[in-house]
């Protein structure tokens, strides 16, 4: 077997079907280890002063450094993950007793962006069950209740229908062997199978397949059917250019979760990896190894090194977690779950919660309309005004020079004074906002010397904007490939957004700031005044700015 890999291996390096590392500093095959090290230095220095639940530098940066041994359930670093983790669950408590139904939601605002799909508690549940923590019994919750029971693909919501939800739910049970219909997975996955070994999200393959496939791994040497479908996926996967560091690295889990007969081969993709390793920093780049380094990407090497130390280390995968438990359930620490907590750890220091100004303004004309309380939210605190003083428009749209007022009064930003547009003479009203915003990073013109302040704002627009506003908010706002898709494969129309703006849209709707219980984007279609407050309404609320 190990004759076969390694004849394979030359021949693709020949082919150059699998690229071989071309960094100016190759790194020797005794270098992962270190790399492994620097990558969970750069984790734990960057996700400050913890992690948050369902944000990047959330359950997958635990998950890396409880499977490296390097922290545990009492860690001040976890704790306060569980005490994100603990307030987001007391609120959804709170909206089920309400009468709100988490597996039916009527839209993406109901529920907290980090704990709504089924995908968010079986996240949960793995970053739980690294620490040594029964996601049964997590203060009294089962976390597994609302995924474990198969339910078939055309009885789910929408939220739920992608086969990353099959996929997660089969390698979240079988982290501490809880209790579900592990058989009814492993059906759903071989049948939603291509003939060529493959799953996909829309138009994507690699990554879901390869994450699909890490699923089945445990199977793998003991259910002819799983042998035989993943068979075909090594072959498929085998024939792939890893464009990024993030398949690569999903690759190294998948190979060290299937055994030793492929050890070699997880070696090599090891040392394809450190391609993307920036030295200087102890981050990986992507998607090229010139880009910069991205939380995201950071996050995957990191675990996949894991892995693979604990491949070689003779220890148990990464996601078969037995070895927590062994000793017993770990009890849950005394959680810190402060209130009224005002922004994120991780906001600029110039970001600010903007006071009431005018409690109990409304507007005649929104009395009806849905998005009637986040406009007079902000309406109340002076960052948005009416069309007069007793009507909003809120179906109107909204141009350019705007969003740029609203956005960073909204933040609470100094004025920033600065010229840097042709068409924004400093007569203008937005003169301020424009320069504020693009000081900032929330806009940027359309050229050079030109912003078209007066030019309507299209909804990807909007996403992309209020998604800056969110970084600068302290939010982790860069999704991978994968879960960028799985979000936005829901809808009918995502392949007409524009890719700049793909990230942007699945974040909105990852966390809520966006509605995605609609059946279509639009993404080019003029959004409204009141869509607008709404957004930022929710950006605000998310970001413990109100």
């Amino acid at each position: 077997m190990r004759k076969i890999i390694i004849c394979f291996l030359a021949a693709v390096l020949l082919l150059g079907v699998i690229p071989a590392p071309v960094n100016a500093h190759q790194h020797a095959a005794t270098d992962w280890e270190y790399v492994m090290n620097r990558s969970l230095d750069w984790i734990r220095d960057a996700v400050t002063p913890h992690p948050l639940v369902g944000f990047v530098g959330g359950e997958w940066a635990v998950l890396a450094l409880a499977r490296a041994q390097r922290v545990t359930a009492d860690d001040p670093w976890v704790t306060g993950w569980l005490s994100d983790l603990e307030r987001t669950l007391a609120e959804v408590d709170r909206l089920k007793a309400a009468g709100h139904d988490i597996q039916n939601p009527p839209s993406a605002g109901t529920f907290p962006g980090g704990m709504r799909r089924w995908t968010d508690f079986q996240r949960a549940t793995i970053a739980l069950s690294s620490l040594g923590l029964d996601a049964t019994n997590f203060n009294g919750r089962d976390l597994t209740a609302i995924y474990n029971t198969f339910v078939p693909i055309n009885e789910r919501h929408a939220l739920n229908m992608t086969a990353n939800v099959d996929t997660f739910a089969l390698i979240a049970l079988d982290t501490n062997a809880y209790t579900g219909d592990r058989d009814a997975f492993i059906q759903q996955l071989l049948e939603s199978q291509s003939p060529r070994g493959t799953w996909s999200l829309g138009s994507f393959e690699l990554d879901v397949t390869i994450m699909a496939a890490q699923a089945l791994a445990s199977y793998y040497h003991s259910d002819p059917a799983v042998k035989a479908a993943l068979d075909r996926t090594l072959s498929w996967l085998r024939a792939r250019s890893f464009p990024d560091p993030e398949s690569t690295a999903q690759m190294i889990v998948l190979l060290t979760a299937l055994g030793e007969d492929f050890a070699e081969e997880a070696s090599y993709y090891v040392n394809l990896l450190l391609r993307w390793f920036d030295s200087a920093s102890g981050g990986f780049r992507r998607p090229t190894t010139t880009d910069p380094v991205n939380n995201m990407a950071t996050e995957q090497a990191a675990y996949a090194l894991v892995a693979y130390w604990r491949f070689t280390n003779g220890m148990t995968g990464l996601y078969d977690m037995s070895d927590m438990f062994e000793s017993g359930v770990v009890e849950v620490p005394e959680l810190d779950v402060p209130e009224g907590i005002v922004g994120l750890p991780g906001r600029h220091a110039d970001v600010r919660p903007v006071p009431i100004v005018s409690p109990g303004r409304t507007f005649t004309d929104v009395q009806n309309h849905p998005s009637r309380h986040a406009i007079e939210a902000i309406a109340a605190r002076g960052i948005i005004n009416g069309r007069t003083e007793t009507t909003f428009a809120p179906d109107e749209t909204m141009t350019r020079a705007e969003f740029a007022a609203i956005v960073t009064r909204g933040l609470g930003l100094p004025d920033v004074t600065t010229s840097v547009f042709n068409d924004v003479p400093a007569s203008a009203w937005y003169f301020g906002a424009v320069g504020t915003a693009f000081f900032y990073e929330l806009v940027n013109g359309v050229t050079p010397t030109t912003f078209n302040p007066h030019d309507t704002i299209i909804r990807q627009e909007a996403a992309v904007m209020v998604a800056r506003a969110a970084r600068l908010a302290g939010m982790h706002t860069d999704l991978g490939i994968v879960e960028t898709i799985n979000i936005l494969a829901m809808f009918g129309d995502y392949r007409t957004a524009s890719d700049w703006a793909w990230n942007s849209l699945a974040f909105c709707y990852s966390v809520g700031i966006l509605d995605d219980y609609e059946f279509y984007i639009l993404p080019h279609a003029e959004i409204t005044r009141g869509e607008i407050a709404e957004m930022l309404y929710r950006l605000l609320d998310i970001a413990n700015l109100l």
